[in-house]
């Protein structure tokens, strides 16, 4: 058998980056059970499609808004620091089909605090339907460039551009293939926290991980961002999905 070696293209560069840059950031997960029961019921009453990813940006968006730590960042200089962004962006790990094969791509969707779950989902959309080139043309072209450009760039917009910071990199990401049946409980994480879920289970509830980076906050308050998730994906993301719900038989009947 013919063994061969094959080059790293650009397809890879970018996700080689993300995992030299999580090797610097001492992360730690805190996770518990999320009852979804009647959220995942209004979703399927929803007259448009609303996934679940989503479900959770919306709910991840309205934690980061109440928690200022979660838009708060590490920064190495001289003298160590934490940078606080005004704005939520959220790093979503996006996959296509480029040219047959398959590439990961890093869409940046700002604000999920101010947005509906049908805004949000409409983003989500054109994200993984839109053209490559047209939706995630700086990421192609900076796969592109040699590798010491790249480290710098990187260094630069993680210490020193830090009003772009948020918009170019984000406040936190989410990386989830609970559409395949897995959890990717403790991928790779650059920023200062980063959300997956698992599959619903037949009871209704979801293992959900957030991973956080211990250099701006502890467990107490990773534990408090969990908890303010859950607590808006039962309220305000719930009441949103219920608005958008197909009505039932029985509101359609008139009154007596």
């Amino acid at each position: 058998m013919t063994k061969q070696l094959v080059r790293i293209g650009p397809e890879r560069t970018i996700v080689l980056d993300i995992i030299r840059l999580a090797r610097t950031v001492p992360s730690f997960p805190v996770e518990r059970w999320f009852d979804v029961a009647e959220v995942a019921l209004a979703r399927q009453r929803c007259q448009t499609r609303i996934s679940w990813l989503a479900v959770f940006l919306r709910a991840y968006g309205l934690a980061s808004r109440e928690h200022a730590f979660l838009r708060q960042c590490y920064v190495r200089r001289l003298c160590p620091s934490i940078y606080q962004s005004d704005a939520c962006v959220i790093s979503v790990a996006v996959n296509r089909i480029v040219n047959g094969r398959e590439q990961l791509f890093f869409a940046r969707i700002r604000n999920p605090d101010e947005k509906t779950v049908a805004q949000l989902q409409q983003e989500i959309d054109r994200c993984q339907t839109a053209p490559v080139e047209l939706v995630f043309r700086q990421q192609l072209t900076a796969a592109r460039l040699p590798s010491w450009i790249r480290r710098f760039s990187w260094w630069w917009r993680r210490n020193l551009e830090l009003k772009k910071r948020a918009r170019r990199m984000g406040t936190g990401s989410m990386s989830v293939l609970a559409g395949n049946g897995t959890h990717n409980r403790l991928h790779p994480c650059m920023l200062t926290s980063s959300l997956s879920y698992g599959p619903m289970e037949a009871d209704g509830r979801m293992w959900v991980t957030l991973q956080c980076d211990h250099r701006v906050l502890d467990g107490m308050a990773a534990s408090r961002a969990l908890l303010s998730i859950e607590e808006a994906l039962q309220n305000t993301v719930l009441r949103e999905l219920r608005g958008i719900s197909i009505p039932s038989q029985s509101a359609q009947l008139p009154a007596a």
